[in-house]
């Protein structure tokens, strides 16, 4: 558990919390815990209702603009002769496509990918 000091807190607020406490049948401390708690979840939950974290990226971002990106159209997708192979008719689309599009022209940047590991974790067997 943290432990934090709240330094400067004027008497009628220092008062109202005591009489809410004592309302509740708990300490002054405790009831300063649990309203921090209570107004913590409030943010989260309203959060979470007004459209949860898309909206919540879009409203901090809205105001330094927009970009429009065109989207672009979906290929044919058909099934081969041999059976369950997919092929597609037009070259390849979606979002990674657009966006790599759109960032080409200010250049690249290498990344190194690093090998991948096997885990060392044994799968657990349910019987």
């Amino acid at each position: 558990m943290a432990t934090i000091t709240i330094r400067n807190i004027d008497e009628d607020t220092k008062r109202k919390l005591q009489v809410r406490a004592a309302l509740n049948g708990r300490s002054m401390e405790a009831e300063a815990r649990e309203a921090l708690r209570a107004l913590a979840n409030e943010e989260w939950t309203n959060l979470g209702q007004e459209g949860g974290l898309a909206s919540a990226i879009h409203r901090r971002f809205a105001k330094l603009g927009g970009v429009e990106l065109e989207i672009p159209e979906r290929g044919h997708v058909s099934r081969s002769d041999e059976g369950s192979d997919l092929t597609r008719e037009s070259k390849p689309s979606g979002l990674g496509t657009a966006i790599h599009e759109l960032f080409a022209p200010l250049g690249g940047v290498e990344l190194p990918i690093p090998p991948r590991r096997k885990s060392h974790r044994t799968i657990p067997t349910f019987e």
